[in-house]
C-alpha cells in the first residue's frame, strides 16, 4: 500500500443545512418539538474534498435552560469517502413538560484534534410550551358522547357510580 493511499484530509468536512430535531431519526425535521416525545438530533454531513478523511465526530450540544449543558456526540470512526455524506444522528430523549428555551448546536471535530471543531451547522433555538392532559384529545366526537350528559340514562347512572 502506498503512501498516497492512506493520505486523508479532514478540512473538507462540512455540514450541509442547520442542526435540527427529529422524531424518527432524522425522517422528520420538527421545527416546532413538543414536550414528553422521544427525539433525535440530526445534521447533515459531507466530505466536500477530493481526498477521504479520517475518522471524526460530530458533537450536538444542547444549552440555554439545559443546565449544565448537555454534549452528545455522534462518531465516524471509518471516515468519509470523497463527495460522500452521512447523516449523523443522536438520540436525545424527551423534553420536560416545562416552558423553557434551548439552543441546540452541532460541530465536526477530527478525532485526531478534537479541541477544534473544522465546520459547525447553523443553530437550532429551540421554545418548548407546556401541555396540559386536556390539550390532547379535545374535539374527539366518543369524548363528547361519554363526558356531555346529553342522554340522561347514560349520564345519570354515570355520576352515581
Amino acid at each position: 500500500m502506498s503512501t498516497s493511499d492512506t493520505k486523508t484530509d479532514d478540512s473538507k468536512l462540512v455540514t450541509t443545512d442547520t442542526v435540527y430535531v427529529s422524531p424518527d431519526g432524522g425522517t422528520t425535521d420538527e421545527a416546532f418539538p413538543k414536550p414528553n416525545v422521544e427525539y433525535d438530533f440530526c445534521v447533515d454531513v459531507a466530505n466536500a474534498g477530493e481526498l477521504p478523511s479520517g475518522s471524526f465526530f460530530v458533537r450536538f450540544t444542547l444549552s440555554g435552560d439545559q443546565d449544565p449543558p448537555k454534549d452528545l456526540d455522534f462518531t465516524q470512526d471509518a471516515g468519509l469517502d470523497a463527495g460522500a455524506p452521512v447523516k449523523a444522528v443522536v438520540h436525545f430523549g424527551t423534553f420536560p413538560n416545562k416552558f423553557a428555551t434551548y439552543h441546540l448546536e452541532a460541530c465536526i471535530y477530527s478525532s485526531s484534534a478534537p479541541e477544534n471543531p473544522i465546520n459547525c451547522a447553523g443553530s437550532f433555538d429551540i421554545t418548548i410550551n407546556t401541555e396540559s392532559a386536556s390539550d390532547s384529545g379535545s374535539g374527539g366526537s366518543s369524548d363528547d358522547s361519554t363526558t356531555t350528559p346529553s342522554d340522561p340514562e347514560t349520564g345519570s347512572e354515570e355520576a352515581q357510580t
